[in-house]
């Protein structure tokens, strides 16, 4: 008897602990922000580190990778989006990009009555096949997109205004 009251005891001031550790939404905000703060300076640090190997000032060389990052953003649109810059689209098969596929999935779930309740075959088969179908939707925008002569153009586009901004960034200071 003595064995159940103890882990009564135990079970009971192991949900009060665990209560009191997420009771404060707003401490854990806090520490979440400063964790992705901390996260962002390790990289900030790491990549000017990379840089100084290269024997390139990071003060010229973080901004010169800033560009290709946001050249590089705008080329990922184009397979989200399955829309070219200028007009167009990607491929007939891919009109609205892999954003379209998420949302066509979101829908065929809301469609099949998801969330499932438990035991309920006919939904889980309807949200298996619109997964299915998202997935070959999003394989076949990823394939088109690696192919088509624009994106190829821009990808090059951002390396070569990388490898430009680069060569004119000075040595990095000893």
């Amino acid at each position: 008897m003595t064995t159940v009251r103890w882990s009564i005891a135990m079970l009971l001031g192991m949900a009060l602990a665990s209560g009191a550790a997420f009771a404060d939404a707003q401490c854990r905000q806090t520490a979440r922000d400063e964790f992705f703060a901390c996260k962002a300076d390790c990289k900030e640090a790491y990549q000017s580190a990379k840089l100084t190997c290269r024997n390139v000032d990071p003060a010229c060389g973080l901004p010169c990778m800033a560009g290709r990052q946001a050249c590089m953003d705008a080329v990922d649109a184009i397979l989200a989006t399955g829309q070219l810059p200028g007009g167009g689209t990607l491929a007939a098969d891919c009109t609205t990009g892999t954003d379209g596929c998420m949302q066509a999935l979101a829908d065929a779930k809301t469609g099949c009555g998801a969330p499932c309740a438990p035991d309920d075959q006919a939904c889980d088969s309807c949200v298996d096949a619109a997964q299915v179908t998202a997935f070959v939707c999003r394989d076949t925008c990823r394939e088109r997109w690696r192919a088509h002569p624009t994106v190829i153009a821009a990808k090059q586009s951002c390396r070569d205004g990388f490898k430009s901004c680069i060569a004119g960034c000075p040595p990095a200071a000893p």
